[in-house]
């Protein structure tokens, strides 16, 4: 009796020491804490930034020189008039450089934060300048108003020689809106939208010459300068990425293209020149027609605000 009254008390012992252990068990395993979710990158918000970028811009001009009615005088009688124009010629040329950027802009993240819809404005002072010496080719008529040649018609032919022929992509401004993918710290993006250009053409010391069958060759006005600044829009396209380091600090690395729309410059000169008893003198407008596209690889280092 005893004996078993001793195995019982043993097996239920037993069988409490068991269900203790597997109960601190199964308490050990629920109070494992959890690991914590990913953390996310916030992309969204206002930004400002700082940089530079490289551009490569091909300057289309051509010019046709001057155009206009132009009167010979000798002490003072009108002896003869000349009419040259001609079409225009092709000055293309390209130049590249260094310019300093700044851009402003916002990103908002969109179906699950993944994705990124943002708008950039960006101003460059490129100032990339290209300054080449040209004659442009001119023709045209003249007639003998006075004197024993009166009545007396021919062809002119003539050329302006421009030294030198400026043009200079001063500014760039866009405006860019973009969709991009987030990959956390990282983006990728592309975008488009409307660009301006501020571009100064100056035509520096022109001088047109004119031979006629009668006189030769000879220069029909003094040297002739005129300036122009002109704001061109356009568009640009861009594509580039994006990488955060730290406390909203990030960078920003982009390569654009940017073309302004065709635009035509007619400056109205007055011509005159006097040699001797002979003299020159007319109203006359020197053409040009210009476009410019602009590549360029950019680095910014912006802030963003949250």
């Amino acid at each position: 009796m005893s004996n078993r009254l001793i195995s019982i008390v043993c097996g239920s012992g037993l069988i409490v020491a068991t269900s203790g252990t597997v109960f601190a068990a199964d308490m050990a395993v629920k109070t494992l804490p959890s690991a914590p979710p990913p953390a996310m990158w916030d992309w969204s918000g206002f930004y400002i930034g700082v940089g530079g970028s490289y551009n490569w811009t091909h300057f289309d001009q051509s010019l046709q020189g001057v155009s206009g009615l132009i009167s010979v005088f000798d002490a003072g009688v009108l002896t003869a008039q000349g009419q040259e124009g001609g079409p225009f010629f092709d000055f293309n040329r390209n130049k590249s450089g260094f310019a300093p950027d700044v851009q402003f802009g916002y990103m908002q993240p969109f179906a699950g934060g993944d994705w990124l819809a943002g708008l950039k404005f960006n101003y460059k002072y490129a100032n990339i300048d290209s300054k080449q010496n040209v004659i442009i080719p001119q023709n045209g008529a003249g007639t003998v108003v006075s004197g024993p040649n009166a009545g007396i018609s021919g062809p002119i032919t003539g050329f302006l020689a421009i030294s030198p022929a400026e043009i200079n992509l001063r500014h760039q401004l866009s405006l860019i809106g973009t969709i991009g993918r987030a990959f956390g710290n990282v983006t990728l993006y592309a975008g488009g939208g409307p660009a301006l250009f501020g571009v100064e053409s100056n035509f520096i010391n022109g001088i047109p010459f004119a031979t006629q069958s009668l006189r030769g060759t000879f220069a029909t006005s003094l040297p002739i300068t005129v300036f122009n600044q002109n704001w061109v829009w356009g568009g640009a396209a861009q594509i580039g990425t994006t990488y955060s380091f730290a406390g909203g600090w990030f960078l920003d690395f982009a390569y654009t293209y940017a073309r302004s729309a065709n635009f035509t410059i007619s400056d109205t000169v007055t011509v005159f020149n006097q040699n001797g008893t002979l003299s020159t003198s007319g109203s006359a407008v020197l053409n040009a027609q210009e476009r410019v596209t602009n590549q360029s690889v950019t680095l910014t280092l912006n802030y963003q605000f949250h």
